[in-house]
């Protein structure tokens, strides 16, 4: 069975590979611009042959040595953003390693809770149908359903009295008179009129009749509320009875071996949580050093600048006059100098581009890796990795959808539809009431998680009541 925990975990498979490319090509790039320093040294080279050979004294040297400093600053440059991308992708490297084994250390956590948590679903099966004959539990149910009987009916008639309260209370409270009365508590305690108010108050209340009215008005109140006291002392009584078959059900549980298991259960469920802040963890710094290499692969402009710097001082009237008389001239040490120079100058153009295009892979390598993370990211929001859920016949479906985003052919969003229309959430086979709801063991289930891609939270896949 292809269990969303297997499916996530290809998934990650598939970003540990697109990460293992990137560092390919990582180290290519490095190779490519030592590959442009080494062809511009040789440049600066024949350039520096050629003036020792054309230029005398004190032009000579003025040439050689703006020409030395210039080298060693744009060199310089290049080195430093070499062995900075040298160093990024070595921790990116080892970050990646230790996230590959997290991650293959959750999914073997994942896999064994997984078998603990199907073995305790199963006992819980077993001895519920076990305790079908006993007598004891029978006689409890009985007197689970007539409480739930005599709940109902007090239910209904506390709520066809507060219906009727609202009927029979209406010509009351339509009468202004006996509501101004009503309102003033008059007759009671609480009323604290004037004396010639209370006095006129009380001729009105002859008139009206109030004093009956007052009575049976009450009355029309308090009926419902009383209803309502003996329904819900009715509720508590099914509760009681509820919570007597619950009993006798954990009985029935310790006694078939169940506490072992939860136990069992604690322990994965401890492993898991602790595997999964492993991922987060290492997730969360490999986020970071990713951040960083991003701005250095994307910092052209250092080795822009150092290009830029050579190729200014190599440009200088001084020595380009000497490239256009050394072309001129049929001298064959000057030819040798002037093909030297064509050659490096035609291998730095091919050693650029390469380097350019290199730059490019590796933006279209880590666009296709951030295509996956963010499928995976939802995927785990939604909490389709739980091991007790599954993909039934879709493993060729999802393995070819991650296959045409590592080619690019696909987005991120197709593994998103994919993996939410196939999942099949984790039916448990024991009734998930029986024991009553003493502790928990619960694996991610979908809709049950919010917050960040890495954070757990939610109800959880309940192994049943028992536990």
């Amino acid at each position: 069975m292809f269990t969303g925990n297997d499916a996530l975990f290809s998934v990650e498979q598939a970003i540990g590979r697109i990460r293992a490319d990137e560092g390919q090509l990582d180290y290519t790039l490095q190779s490519a611009m030592e590959e442009a320093a080494r062809l511009r040294r040789e440049e600066s080279q024949a350039f520096r042959t050629l003036a020792r050979i054309k230029l005398d004294g004190l032009l000579r040297d003025k040439v050689i040595a703006g020409l030395d400093a210039t080298e060693r600053r744009a060199l310089a440059m290049i080195e430093n953003h070499r062995e900075a991308l040298e160093e990024i992708s070595r921790r990116r490297d080892e970050a990646q390693r230790h996230l590959s084994e997290a991650e293959a250390a959750k999914h073997k956590c994942a896999q064994d809770l997984a078998q603990i948590l199907e073995a305790l679903d199963n006992l819980r099966r077993r001895t519920a149908d076990r305790i079908q004959g006993d007598p004891d539990w029978l006689a409890a149910r009985s007197a689970v359903e007539a409480a739930k009987r005599i709940a109902e009916n007090a239910d209904r008639k506390a709520s066809l009295s507060a219906a009727d309260l609202a009927e029979k209370r209406k010509p009351y409270e339509d009468d202004p008179l006996f509501m101004y009365l009503w309102n003033k508590k008059h007759g009671q305690a609480e009323d604290k009129s004037w004396y010639l108010v209370s006095y006129l108050d009380q001729m009105v209340a002859r008139l009206t009749g109030y004093l009956g009215a007052r009575a049976n008005y009450a009355m029309l109140q308090e009926i419902p509320l009383r209803l309502r006291e003996h329904a819900n002392e009715k509720q508590r009584d099914v509760e009681a009875s509820q919570h007597r078959v619950s009993m006798l059900e954990r009985a029935a549980l310790i006694a078939d071996g169940i506490e072992p298991i939860e136990a069992q259960a604690e322990a994965g469920n401890a492993s898991v949580k602790a595997a999964e802040d492993a991922v987060v963890k290492i997730t969360a710094e490999l986020r970071q050093i990713e951040a960083e290499r991003q701005h250095a692969m994307g910092d052209d402009a250092i080795y822009t600048q150092a290009i830029e710097l050579l190729a200014s001082a190599l440009a200088q009237k001084d020595l380009q006059q000497l490239y256009q008389d050394a072309l001129r001239t049929p001298a064959k040490e000057d030819d040798e100098l002037v093909m030297s120079i064509g050659k490096t100058r035609e291998a730095l153009q091919k050693a650029d581009a390469e380097v350019s295009q290199i730059r490019a892979q590796i933006r279209e390598m880590s666009r296709r890796r951030s295509e996956l993370e963010g499928a995976r990211d939802r995927a785990r929001n939604s909490g389709f990795d739980s091991p007790m859920g599954n993909y039934g016949s879709a493993q060729d479906v999802i393995t070819q959808v991650i296959g045409g985003i590592l080619q690019g052919a696909l987005r991120g969003t197709d593994l998103d539809r994919v993996l939410r229309d196939n999942y099949r959430y984790p039916v448990p086979r024991a009734d998930p009431d029986f024991g009553g709801w003493h502790r928990r063991s619960s694996l991610p289930n979908p809709g049950g998680r919010g917050g960040s891609s890495d954070q757990r939270s939610g109800s959880g896949w309940s192994t049943g009541g028992s536990f």
